[in-house]
């Protein structure tokens, strides 16, 4: 049994990263929804709470994907789980977009309304990211077998 290299630990974060940030925010969507659709029973102030989850969650996930190429070393698992993490992101996404229409109690800011199609963004360049590298570990490993 081998043990997994470091680029490949990393995806399983970003990964893991992805799920939370996807969870964090059906969870406060659903907050913002609130008890039979009538709002939060505390006040809360949408933007700067939202931004913690977001710093927490996802801006990582973004940052390390970049980093995930060079320490994976051409691994085809670690591509493919970048590439997964994007597809997760977007489906995601597609899901918290149709909470954000059940919010009516509050009034939300024109970023937060439009969030998942602001994040559906970093879905795509986290499915580019994982295309691109499983692609040239691919033509490297072609490359490698027709010498």
């Amino acid at each position: 049994m081998s043990m997994f290299k470091a680029g490949e630990w990393l995806s399983i974060a970003i990964l893991g990263l992805v799920l939370l940030f996807i969870f964090t925010s059906i969870g406060f969507f659903n907050f913002l929804i609130g008890p039979n659709g009538s709002g939060p029973t505390t006040t809360v102030e949408p933007s700067s709470a939202y931004f913690q989850v977001i710093f927490i969650s996802i801006a990582p996930a973004v940052g390390l994907s970049f980093f995930s190429s060079v320490l994976s070393e051409g691994s085809r698992l670690s591509s493919s789980l970048v590439l997964a993490s994007g597809i997760t992101l977007i489906f995601g996404m597609f899901y918290i977009s149709t909470l954000i229409p059940m919010i009516e109690t509050i009034e939300l800011p024109w970023w937060l309304i439009n969030s998942p199609w602001i994040f559906s963004v970093f879905g795509i360049l986290l499915l580019a990211i994982g295309y691109l590298n499983y692609r040239s570990v691919t033509l490297r490993s072609m490359r490698k077998n027709s010498r």
